[in-house]
């Protein structure tokens, strides 16, 4: 598979030759993936083709589908096995923080949306919380829009708002590591701007994965792209390469719109 590296940044999250299987069936096969420290790597390719798998893979998100299983390899996360007996699950996603496709604020306030994982982890301190609940607002372009509105009912923002409200929810606890799965595609074309454009930002503090199936938002915001086509892992390196020369044929197929 080829692969554009940069040594001056190690990876914060590796997959070695790992095969992903629920129950009897396959979903991932052989991937070798190594995820550069504040960048952003899309992950492309078409339905199926096991994106959000992976992306599941490095949080142990599948963990709670009966039958999902590593059959084969490993995921590290800052140089750790995440599937070592020895891992806590809770502090796995304290490091590993993730936003999902659909907004999914909770039924609470704005506020105690944000506080939640801190107070999941045991933080009791008034004053820190609302130190991290600023923060994370503020690093998810809310701050301003909501500092007089942080007792309303989060579900009562704009769905960009909502979307926005998740990430400085999945934020507050600085992780090392934001998953992103499609957090664009239920949005409209100016919360998808604001989206993408949080994106840039966020990459200058945490290390930022995205699966997208638009292939313009992928060129937009990411560093480094991944391209996946029944479960394998076709291409991977520099996105601006990547679009512009695919060392593959695969790839260029899809990334032209000839691929069927």
């Amino acid at each position: 598979m080829p692969t554009d590296s940069n040594p001056a940044q190690p990876s914060i999250v590796e997959v070695k030759d790992m095969d992903f299987a629920y129950g009897s069936k396959t979903a991932l096969h052989g991937i070798n993936l190594e995820v550069e420290r504040k960048r952003v790597t899309a992950l492309i390719g078409p339905s199926g083709c096991g994106k959000s798998t992976l992306l599941r893979c490095i949080n142990r998100m599948n963990d709670r589908v009966t039958g999902a299983r590593i059959a084969k390899g490993e995921v590290r996360v800052k140089g750790k096995n995440i599937h070592d007996a020895d891992v806590d699950l809770t502090q796995l996603r304290k490091q590993v923080g993730m936003v999902f496709q659909k907004s999914n604020p909770f039924p609470k306030t704005i506020y105690e949306n944000v506080a939640y994982g801190l107070r999941v982890h045991g933080e009791k301190d008034g004053e820190v919380i609302h130190e991290a609940v600023e923060r994370a607002l503020t690093q998810a372009a809310l701050w301003d829009e909501l500092k007089d509105r942080l007792q309303a009912h989060a579900l009562g923002l704009s769905g960009g708002q909502q979307q926005r409200l998740c990430i400085a929810r999945a934020i507050a606890t600085q992780p090392d590591v934001l998953l992103m799965d499609e957090p664009c595609s239920a949005l409209d074309p100016i919360a998808t701007l604001k989206i993408e454009e949080l994106i840039h930002q966020l990459a200058r503090d945490y290390t930022v994965i995205i699966v997208t199936h638009n292939m313009q938002q992928a060129v937009r915001v990411s560093d480094y792209t991944a391209f996946l086509h029944l479960g394998k892992l076709i291409e991977f390196g520099e996105t601006e390469r990547m679009f512009d020369r695919p060392k593959e044929k695969l790839t260029e197929s899809y990334l032209r719109g000839t691929f069927s």
